[in-house]
């Protein structure tokens, strides 16, 4: 007897997805390009095989947005700059490839920031995004419009990249689920060009981190001509729910991780801790050596290494660049071959660390972010953009993963994420933990209500 699936279950989400676009979007400039005639087109095939009794795939029913540094065939890849400067994908990458044929459909690239190197998602050529907690807010960056069009019912879910916390800050602000995997798990082959950020990492963001685990599961395979992927064993099963966290050993840092948090954050990761010992987790207290200077190490290599990437940009008309992306790639510019070297063997040492600290936890817990979400027109000085960020950089230094979880609200309406990091190669222990903590919380079923404002003005 053939299998039978909902009628018009993709065309119903991708329908559903696009009304809340054409309701909020000119109010929360999540987007850069939609792919509106595209998606309805998708996802009619995708029903029509399902009426038949085919098999649409396992992410069938599910929409997603994908950030404008990943290429989708037939659309512009602007990577947040100018599109004077995008070029026009033929192909889908790797990630989108797999996901499409899985059965998920792409209604739009999302917003970011430009060459994805501010947390703020300001962006000069295609509107800042705005945070749909609160449109007065950011939505974090540099994954921000992924993260705002999740937030927003824009899609499912959203593939971002992460170098630094650009996945996990906009997740955490936008109360979602966002997993950087492990450096060369998930193909960072985004458009045609085989040169990547060195401390890149592609991920999803979703409200449920049951659909972090259906995307990861699907994305997660070993990718020949990406210079990044590494060719070691995967799980080749996806995480499920039942399978708990009992005896999971959580590691709660004595130094750095919890010190100087603003207070309301705080107690809220302290409270999900409590959470995650009640589902069977043990407490270990544990000390982090180096953590203080890490993200000071790891500057001089991801700033020397973005502008490597996109040093041109300093020869471009003054009017057509963000002060902020110029003072970015200068920083890179002058880094010196035994600055990068300092770093370089600082690198080598953070990675042992992290390893021998693995040996007597199976997860580290801290909060996302430091600080309250910080509202438009934020220009963080030195200081406070190390503050914000400063969370978030240990990870993508060693290359192990980390995921932030929806946690709490803080008083002034505004989510709370608490994140953890795992070892080298065990994003399935993050995922597994995450679905278990939301198995007992209701945090990530919160919905903003979006309040457009009352005049639509350029949000640049």
């Amino acid at each position: 007897m053939a299998a039978t699936f909902n009628g018009g279950h993709a065309q119903n989400a991708v329908q559903s997805n696009l009304d809340n676009i054409d309701k909020y979007e000119a109010h929360i400039v999540a987007l850069i390009t939609r792919r509106r005639d595209e998606a309805i087109g998708e996802a009619q095939n995708l029903d029509m095989l399902a009426e038949r009794g085919e098999w649409p795939g396992p992410l069938y029913g599910m929409t997603l947005t994908v950030k404008d540094n990943f290429d989708v065939a037939g659309t512009p890849t602007t990577n947040g700059t100018s599109f004077a400067y995008a070029r026009d994908a033929e192909d889908d990458c790797f990630l989108v490839d797999r996901v499409k044929n899985a059965g998920s459909v792409v209604v739009a690239k999302a917003n970011q920031s430009e060459y994805c190197l501010t947390v703020t998602n300001h962006n000069i050529h295609h509107g800042t995004c705005r945070n749909p907690w609160n449109l007065d807010r950011i939505a974090g960056g540099s994954s921000g419009g992924s993260a705002a069009s999740v937030a927003a019912g824009f899609a499912t879910a959203s593939i971002g990249s992460d170098s630094g916390g650009s996945i996990r800050i906009p997740a955490s602000l936008n109360g979602l689920v966002g997993l950087r995997p492990s450096a060369g798990r998930l193909s960072n082959r985004r458009t045609d060009t085989t040169r990547v950020a060195t401390f890149t990492a592609s991920g999803p963001i979703a409200h449920r981190a049951t659909d972090i685990a259906r995307l990861f599961h699907v994305m997660d395979a070993y990718d020949r001509s990406d210079v990044t992927s590494v060719d070691l064993p995967r799980d080749g099963s996806p995480v499920f729910p039942h399978e708990g966290i009992d005896g999971l050993r959580i590691g709660v840092p004595t130094n750095f991780w919890m010190e100087d948090i603003d207070n309301e954050i705080l107690t809220a990761v302290r409270t999900g801790i409590d959470t995650l010992v009640a589902l069977g987790g043990n407490v270990v207290e544990i000390q982090v050596p180096g953590s203080e200077i890490c993200q000071a190490q790891m500057t001089p290599m991801v700033t020397a290494n973005f502008h490597a990437l996109y040093g041109d940009y300093l020869t471009r008309e003054q009017s057509a660049t963000d002060p902020e992306v110029v003072s970015f790639l200068k920083t890179g510019a002058s880094v010196s071959g035994s600055q990068y070297a300092e770093s370089a063997m600082f690198r080598q040492q953070w990675c042992r660390t992290l390893d021998n600290v693995f040996q007597d936890v199976d997860v580290l817990v801290s909060p996302t972010v430091p600080a309250p979400t910080p509202p438009i027109g934020w220009k963080p000085d030195y200081s406070e953009m190390i503050n914000f960020t400063r969370l978030t950089y240990p990870q993508a230094f060693a290359g192990v993963p980390a995921i932030s979880i929806p946690c709490g609200v803080r008083s002034d309406g505004m989510p709370i994420g608490l994140q953890l990091t795992g070892a080298y190669w065990r994003d399935s222990l993050l995922i597994r933990t995450a679905i278990a903590f939301q198995g007992a919380t209701d945090f990530h079923t919160a919905r903003p209500n979006v309040a457009p404002r009352l005049e639509v003005a350029p949000t640049v």
